[in-house]
């Protein structure tokens, strides 16, 4: 992968972060589907999140441990933002015109900014930078809510509703997949 290609996969979550209206505007524009969507932007933004998380982990844990706990987050990153695609998909199905499409940006998108940030606090072992990097992947939240906002066809309190069921899920399903993953493989959480 080259060093423009790192850099086209962290401007979208940039520009969401510091300009959200202007980069929903953008993202209505385009036509990405589904499939293409996941493989060219989500699977490459995990995997570096996740290679970040493990370099993090090597300098506190065993390089065992760090890349146990790499794989387990980019796995964890991928099926909860589909996971959160799918039910959202089932909430919004009927309420907005073209919701498959609608659904897989809010939750990709959304999931964009969450990961990075998710990544980057579990890299670090404990203490200041990890909870920072907890409390701003959060932002997320606000991601979500400029994209809802730009939803006209959508009822007002379907769009708050949308915005509790989506951004619960964009935070909540990774998280669980990560706790559950590393109770499967038996890997100690007194390191997380």
């Amino acid at each position: 992968m080259k060093k423009s290609d790192i850099n086209s996969i962290f401007a979208r979550p940039r520009k969401l972060l510091l300009h959200p209206e202007t980069e929903w505007q953008a993202i209505n524009r385009e036509n990405w589907e589904g499939i293409e969507l996941f493989k060219n932007f989500l699977v490459p933004l995990s995997a570096i999140s996740s290679v970040c998380a493990i370099l993090l982990r090597f300098l506190s844990t065993s390089p065992l441990y760090a890349i146990g706990i790499g794989i387990i987050l980019f796995v964890a990153s991928v099926v909860g933002c589909y996971i959160t695609y799918r039910i959202a998909r089932e909430y919004l199905i009927n309420k907005v015109p073209q919701a498959n499409r609608t659904v897989l940006h809010l939750a990709v998108y959304s999931s964009a900014v969450f990961i990075p940030f998710h990544c980057l606090s579990s890299g670090f072992s404990e203490g200041f930078l990890s909870q920072l990097m907890a409390i701003c992947s959060l932002l997320c939240l606000r991601t979500l809510y400029v994209g809802l906002n730009r939803l006209t066809s959508l009822d007002a309190q379907y769009r708050k509703s949308a915005l509790v069921i989506i951004g619960l899920l964009v935070i909540v399903s990774p998280i669980i997949i990560q706790q559950l993953l590393m109770i499967i493989f038996r890997i100690p959480t007194i390191y997380a």
